[in-house]
């Protein structure tokens, strides 16, 4: 039988692997999970409540870490030999191999939300259509990162008559070009809010 030692050992490493998995996607979540959404076609309020996980961001990337290094400190310290050579469970490469796939997963999750907002920085297009457009801006609320922004940007441009939208955080906006013979302001609000975020028409302040 395979020494309870080793098989305790790697039980522990194992589940400190997949706590570390777990908190890479609560940190993430918050970010991803609109932009995820808006792309599978999912929508409603109830993803806007995902950006309320983005304060403990934080928390969940040091449990990440820490768990991350504890299942390597496990895997990697000096062990015991066991009381017989007729061990049963993972070999060393592969359990290592594991936990390296893991790792990629955790960093990538953690990695996420700055990879989509340096990947996908909208710009406004230069290009000339031979119909009338209109531009407005539109207040949106409940943005927390890049990829909020981007979920708002992957919305509205998922509307017929959409030319372009530029979405910032700060200010938090939506500068939307589009045909208004096929899409109007008020379906642009909508859109916004099937992404999970509140927005409203922006006035101008009068002079």
């Amino acid at each position: 039988m395979r020494d309870n030692k080793a098989t305790r050992s790697d039980g522990i490493a194992r589940s400190s692997l997949f706590a570390a998995v777990g908190a890479g996607v609560l940190a993430s979540i918050c970010c991803v999970g609109p932009l995820a959404a808006v792309a599978v076609g999912v929508g409603g309020a109830w993803v806007g409540q995902l950006s309320a996980l983005e304060p403990y961001r934080p928390l969940f990337i040091a449990l990440a870490l820490g768990a991350l290094a504890f299942a390597w400190y496990r895997e990697v310290r000096p062990r015991q030999d066991p009381d017989c050579a007729c061990e049963t469970g993972p070999s060393l490469k592969t359990r290592r191999l594991l936990l390296g796939v893991g790792t990629v997963q955790v960093l990538g999750l953690l990695a996420a939300p700055e990879f989509i907002g340096r990947s996908h920085a909208a710009t406004m297009s230069n290009e000339v259509v031979n119909v009338a457009t209109q531009e407005v801006t539109l207040e949106v609320q409940g943005m927390t990162c890049e990829a909020c922004s981007q979920a708002v940007v992957y919305a509205l441009q998922r509307l017929e008559g959409v030319q372009d939208a530029i979405v910032t955080l700060e200010p938090p906006e939506a500068r939307v070009r589009f045909n208004p013979e096929k899409v109007s302001v008020a379906q642009l609000i909508e859109a916004v809010r099937s992404a999970g975020f509140e927005a409203s028409l922006k006035t101008e302040p009068s002079s």
